[in-house]
């Protein structure tokens, strides 16, 4: 027997070198979503939910609930049975002793009476836990909820515990994984929301030889059955299978929890629980390969896969290749299911550490840097930056196939005619100051003038930026020095302190300039971040404030049912200003025309809003947002399906049943990260508010 206490447990009940170091104030601090989290989790205003999970059926589920259920009797508690199937198995039946039952609900269908769960009995019963097994069963037609574990989520809500079972296969995400290891699709299947929320999961696994020898002795089906499911279900490499499925399942769950716990309580060392592989890449041809070598090591050690990609603000904006380079970089991290995640900040290096000390990364992957950089004595890598930080996971470097590929091999680019203006605006700052000391060389001593020189430094560093502000210090200097200094009109100095004096107005002048391009940049990260979560929260205030549309039916016709003429009519309604919404917030990412697509009452795909009312869908458009719509998977321009027509087509569902259809009529592989993670989050907003429709 062993068990592991951070809500989920396993049974086998059969029955240094510090260096420099982010500041606090922006490690450290308690994430207020994860601290949330973490208070509700404790607060008792809601049933908490146990899980005994199982990777296969006879493995001890039912009995360890109801061992669970004399413990908690024994603590004084009033717990009840809701319903549990023993099966006739004389060691379970033995344990239902003692308790109390409540009697279950009889339901006639056709010419057979079934017996179910009885939800309102219990709710007027009010007891503080209830066992209710099987929780994948699916409903009797008529029952109030079409499955269990929606009966279980209303207990829940009503502050009474649930103590339930379920096996590994019953779980929507593991369904194509079961498929293909046993062969057989499971018919009833529930979210992974239930297993992410529970507040404990208790493993309950046995040895496989144990288990075949109880399905042989008849304790889990009739022999005539045993047989049967020993050639089928009950196959040896089957098990095996499933019982790591299991155990690698309730690792994820348990991986979950310490990382709102690490966010919540501002832990901001790495915790080395579970492997993670990350993987940071930029705009270069570089980036596929860093993807595939992070790949490889995240599942020669099953660890979780992670690409980040980060963007200074501030900074000119990225060609067309380099935008290609990057969305198929991004697009081949997808395809591999990695998670990807777009950041912004004033520095690489402090985003990918503090990103990484987010979740939890044991292992950093980022691409050698290669060659000279003209300008590397003022720009460190993100690599030696990250090399001088205590971080707490491993750092690996890839070298690129070859050093054309490399991300450190820079491109020097011809300067284009707005820089040109800028040079000059900064040229004509100091011509303005020469003539001001020129004028003022009469009343103050010249050794005093070189001080009115950083006016404009400073001038052209707020405007244009650090590459500007030390031409403009170059250029005061040889002026000052020209002009000001003995003996004049030449560029020879005999005293030394002029010298000193011109190094260091060099030297402040370089440093102020530094000074005022990371202001800017985090002044530029701030605002894209603000500006990016004022629009998603505004999306969200906006599709979440529309009621239900059975709840605002009640309010207008109390009594009215689904099937009512004005419960559709309200329904089109709202949907139809779900799009209007959706469409309007669309315009707002995208410069090309967008479009959103949802089922009439016919069952047709139909256009309900688009971004401009000239666009239009051709019927080859129409065609591939249809297919998108069957089967919830993006396609269209830049995809590679249906890849011939010049729109992408992104589903708006929830889980894997898909509600409606967004369009744009533009590559995806042009589309920004930051695109990206805003049509996602539009897009899981939207299908929120259409679920709610019914």
């Amino acid at each position: 027997m062993f068990s592991i206490s951070t809500g989920v447990s396993i049974s086998s009940d059969p029955q240094k070198r510090p260096r420099r170091m982010i500041k606090k104030s922006e490690e450290e601090r308690p994430s207020p979503d994860a601290l949330l989290k973490e208070i509700s989790r404790e607060e008792r205003s809601l049933g908490r939910l146990k899980i005994f999970l199982g990777y296969a059926p006879g493995v001890g589920k039912t009995y360890a609930m109801l061992k669970e259920a004399h413990v908690l009797k024994g603590r004084g508690e009033d717990v009840v049975v809701g319903l549990v199937e023993t099966h006739n198995r004389p060691e379970t039946d033995a344990l239902l002793e003692g308790l109390e039952l409540l009697p279950r609900r009889r339901v006639l269908y056709k010419t057979i009476t079934l017996t179910e769960l009885d939800l309102d009995g219990i709710l007027a019963r009010k007891p503080q836990a209830v066992l209710v097994d099987e929780l994948a069963h699916t409903n009797a037609p008529g029952s109030r909820h079409a499955k269990r574990y929606q009966d279980v989520e209303e207990l829940l809500h009503n502050g009474i515990d649930v103590y339930t079972t379920v096996n590994v296969q019953h779980f929507e995400s593991l369904n194509d994984t079961v498929e293909q290891v046993t062969g057989i699709r499971v018919q009833e299947t529930i979210p992974d929301t239930i297993l992410d929320n529970a507040n404990e999961v208790q493993i309950i696994d046995i040895p496989l030889e144990e288990l075949l020898e109880r399905l042989r002795e008849g304790k889990v089906y009739i022999p005539e059955q045993a047989q049967k499911a020993m050639q089928n279900f009950f196959q040896r490499g089957n098990l095996v299978a499933l019982r790591e499925i299991t155990l690698f399942r309730a690792a994820r769950k348990m991986d979950s929890e310490l990382l709102s716990y690490m966010k919540a309580k501002a832990v901001s060392k790495i915790w080395p629980a579970s492997e993670r592989v990350l993987a940071c890449i930029g705009p270069n041809p570089y980036a596929k390969q860093l993807i595939r070598t992070a790949y490889q090591m995240a599942t020669e050690s099953k660890a979780e896969l992670l690409v980040a990609t980060v963007t200074l603000p501030g900074l000119r904006e990225m060609s067309a290749k380099q935008k290609l380079h990057l969305t198929e970089a991004l697009n081949l991290a997808a395809e591999l299911g990695a998670k990807v995640s777009s950041l912004s900040g004033a520095s690489i290096a402090d985003e990918i550490v503090r990103f990484a000390r987010q979740n939890n990364i044991t292992r950093l992957v980022l691409g050698k840097p290669l060659g000279y950089h003209p300008l590397k004595f003022w720009r460190r890598s993100p690599v030696s930056e990250i090399l001088k930080m205590r971080t707490g996971f491993s750092l690996y470097l890839v070298t690129p196939l070859s050093e054309e590929e490399g991300p450190g091999k820079p491109t020097l680019r011809t300067p284009s005619r707005t820089d040109l203006k800028k040079y000059l605006v900064s040229s004509s700052m100091v011509a303005a100051v020469t003539l001001l000391n020129l004028v003022l060389q009469r009343h103050i001593s010249p050794k005093s003038l070189d001080v009115l020189y950083l006016i404009a430094v400073l001038g052209s560093g707020l405007a244009f930026g650090t590459a500007q502000s030390v031409y403009t210090a170059v250029l005061s200097v040889l002026v000052y020095d020209f002009f000001f200094t003995e003996p004049r009109f030449s560029f020879n100095m005999h005293r030394v302190e002029d010298i000193i004096n011109i190094l260091v107005f060099f030297a402040i002048a370089i440093a102020v300039g530094q000074l005022i391009k990371i202001n800017k940049r985090q002044y530029a990260a701030l605002k894209f971040r603000l500006e990016r979560s004022k629009l998603i929260e505004e999306v969200g205030k906006e599709l979440l404030s529309l009621p239900a549309a059975e709840q605002f039916l009640s309010g207008v016709l109390p009594g009215a049912s689904r099937q009512d003429y004005a419960y559709q009519l309200i329904r089109v309604d709202l949907l139809d200003e779900i799009a209007q919404i959706m469409v309007r917030q669309l315009a707002q990412i995208f410069a090309e025309p967008t479009f959103v697509l949802f089922p009439s009452a016919d069952g047709e795909l139909r256009i309900w809003a688009r971004s401009q009312p000239e666009s239009r869908l051709t019927n080859e458009e129409h065609g591939a947002a249809r297919w998108v719509f069957e089967n919830g998977e993006p396609a269209g321009s830049g995809t590679q399906t249906l890849y011939g027509i010049k729109t992408y087509f992104a589903p708006v569902k929830k889980e894997k049943t898909a509600l409606g259809v967004v369009g744009i009529k533009m590559d995806v592989r042009d589309m920004m990260p930051e695109q990206r993670q805003l049509l996602g989050a539009l897009t899981n907003l939207a299908s929120l508010s259409v679920a709610r429709l019914g």
